[in-house]
């Protein structure tokens, strides 16, 4: 009676794992403009993000794991966060573009100033933990899209929604438990569609 439950249970993990892996995964669209080409973008640099959620500082800490993993990737030369604040703020006074967005034509202005082909921008659109029976786990939506410095074209975007959580049930192998783990594999993801 051991071995049959042994085989049982041995074909059941067979059957259900690959089943649960495929299960919880992210929800992601991508667009790659045909018309663009990317291997153009050799120096890129990341607007902060957008926050539209109730964590104000969303965008902002959402940004700063994008700029890290598009720095890791090596796709692009990626300017420095800091000296890209620096231009916007230089072309557009006080203004905030987290608070107010970006025109064409400011694109257009800060590109040229900061010496950038093409621009990352985009928006947090859920950023929480969420309840669950098995208890609080991490939920980020986050938007994205690299535009063409001097047309504001769409050259690619994203769209990506992820909970984090034990990814396979029975044995919690897997568990992302804060926003902070959650963000930083979901910038690599989106990332990853870049390549």
């Amino acid at each position: 009676m051991d071995r049959a439950r042994t085989r049982l249970l041995a074909t059941w993990l067979v059957a259900t794992i690959p089943v649960a892996l495929s299960c919880g995964g992210p929800k992601m669209e991508v667009f790659t403009n045909p018309a663009a080409d990317l291997s153009f973008y050799e120096k890129v640099a990341v607007v902060p993000l957008r926050s539209l959620t109730s964590d104000r500082l969303a965008g902002e800490k959402f940004t700063t794991e994008f700029n890290t993993a598009l720095l890791a990737a090596e796709l692009f030369d990626v300017m420095d966060y800091g000296v890209f604040v620096s231009h916007i703020v230089k072309i557009l006074g006080t203004r905030s573009p987290v608070e107010t967005g970006l025109s064409a034509d400011d694109i257009k202005r800060i590109a040229a100033s900061a010496g950038v082909q093409g621009v990352f921008m985009g928006s947090v659109t859920d950023y929480q933990m969420a309840s669950t029976p098995n208890g609080q786990f991490p939920v980020v939506t986050v938007e994205m899209r690299l535009l063409d410095a001097e047309t504001s074209n769409v050259v690619w975007s994203a769209s990506i929604t992820e909970r984090g959580g034990p990814k396979t049930p029975i044995i919690g192998v897997g568990e992302i438990h804060t926003l902070g783990e959650l963000s930083q594999k979901m910038a690599k993801e989106l990332v990853d569609q870049l390549k």
